[in-house]
Parts: structure tokens; C-alpha cells; sequence
């Protein structure tokens, strides 16, 4: 891999049960307005109990489980876009296809960063958390000259949105995206991501704008979401029944 070639893109772009609710009260509520009618999660502040942080591992959980062919970073057309998601938040895959999303739910978008894992061979390795951690870093570091807007409303001070992950666990199946053995893996990422509150029905746009520090633009991101009650008109979120756990092991 070359080094102008940022990570997400080189591994990712080759290519209803009631809950009374209470979870989606308890979303809007934790949201802060910041720019015209667009409400996003402070940074600092935990949706549903899990910091933004963990949220990452999480979301490098789920996208790292699924097979080359069957995963929603590689699949442009959005078909496999709700493989493997529940609880109270939606991951949108990193390659941004679009995507139909449940009415009720809070939306994680990972704008750009990378992970660095025990199974995978240089420059994306490291031996233990530290080595992880200096590797996730530096990888995060090159970009820059970071816009995300939400149906047209841009985010404000997006430097606040970056986290760097706990220690946690992989379960890589075989033919996994990061080309690496299948097993078990320690992980940590790094690198910046947002979640908005449950949006309401209809179609909403997210657009990432990202530059590189070696002066770089790469090409924009727009993310078509379409969000849709479900039959009857449940807008709640189901409950957490398989949603990967974040595995802090520091």
C-alpha cells in the first residue's frame, strides 16, 4: 500500500421489537442542536451508556467480521447495509452506500481513521496495546482539512470527534478485508466519527469532505440514507440482542 492511500479506502472500497419508547426519548435527549435543525451527540457524552470511543471498537467489530463478498464496506448498492446490526445504533458502513435505516435508531457515521491489530504485518501491526496504539495514531494523523455537513448543515469543531478506542477484540472469519489469518485478534483504533439522534422518516445526505497533511484531497464521500418506520408504525429501537461489544482490555 502506498502511503498517499488512506486506509479505510484501500481495505473497504476494493469495489421489529418494541421497547415502550424509552430508548428513543432518552437518545433525543442526550443530543445537542448545533447547527440550524440538526441535533448530533456531544462528543464527551455516552449513547446508550457506551462512549464514542468504544462505539469505534464496536463499529471495527462488526465491519472486520464479515467475509471479501459479503461485507457492507465493499457492497455499493446497500444491500447488505443492516447485515448483522441491532440495538439502539446503526453502523453506516465506511464506504458510505446507501442506505435504508430504521426509524429509531441513533446513526454512527465513521468519517476517517484507521485500526491496527496483532494479526495483520506492517505498517498496520503492533505486538501490544502501546505498539497498537502509536500505529492507530500516526495513521489518524494524516488527515485533516476534515467537513462533514448533514442534510447540508456542517458540524461544527470536528477535531472534538476524534477518539482513540479501548484495547479490544477481533474474530476475523476467513477472506477478511484486513487480508489477514483468520482467529482472533487484538485491536485499537483511532480516528474520528459521529452519532446523530434517531433522524426522522424520509431521505437525508451526509457529506465528508477530508484532506490529507501530505496535501491530498480525496475524492468526497455522500452518504444517501433513507430512513423508514416499519410496518405499523414502530418507531422505537430493538433491543441490543447482537450488536459486537466493544472488549476493553487495558
Amino acid at each position: 500500500m502506498t502511503a498517499t492511500i488512506p486506509r479505510p479506502l484501500f481495505l473497504l472500497l476494493a469495489s421489529l421489537i418494541v421497547v415502550g419508547g424509552t430508548v428513543v426519548a432518552s437518545l433525543a435527549q442526550e443530543a445537542t442542536p448545533q447547527a440550524g435543525e440538526m441535533t448530533i451527540f456531544p462528543p464527551k457524552v455516552p449513547v446508550s451508556g457506551v462512549t464514542l470511543a468504544e462505539w469505534s471498537a464496536r463499529h471495527w467489530q462488526w465491519t472486520t467480521s464479515f467475509p471479501v463478498g459479503l461485507n457492507p464496506g465493499q457492497d455499493s448498492t446497500g444491500t447488505t447495509c443492516s447485515f448483522g446490526q441491532s440495538g439502539p445504533v446503526f453502523f453506516l458502513p465506511r464506504n458510505y452506500p446507501p442506505c435504508v435505516v430504521p426509524a429509531g435508531v441513533a446513526l454512527f457515521v465513521p468519517i476517517a481513521g484507521s485500526v491496527c491489530s496483532t494479526a495483520e504485518p506492517p505498517p498496520f501491526a503492533g505486538r501490544d496495546e502501546g505498539e497498537l496504539r502509536a500505529c492507530a495514531e500516526a495513521e489518524a494523523e494524516r488527515y485533516t482539512g476534515i467537513t462533514v455537513r448533514v442534510d447540508g448543515h456542517a458540524v461544527p469543531d470536528i477535531s472534538a470527534y476524534r477518539a482513540a478506542s479501548p484495547l479490544f477484540a477481533l474474530a476475523l472469519p476467513e477472506h477478511n478485508v484486513l487480508g489477514a489469518p483468520a482467529g482472533p485478534a487484538f485491536a485499537v483504533a483511532d480516528g474520528y466519527q459521529i452519532i446523530l439522534p434517531p433522524l426522522p422518516a424520509g431521505d437525508h445526505a451526509i457529506s465528508v469532505h477530508i484532506e490529507l497533511t501530505d496535501g491530498t484531497v480525496l475524492p468526497d464521500k455522500v452518504a444517501r440514507i433513507s430512513v423508514v418506520a416499519p410496518p405499523g408504525g414502530i418507531t422505537s429501537a430493538p433491543p441490543d440482542l447482537g450488536t459486537p461489544l466493544a472488549t476493553p482490555l487495558a
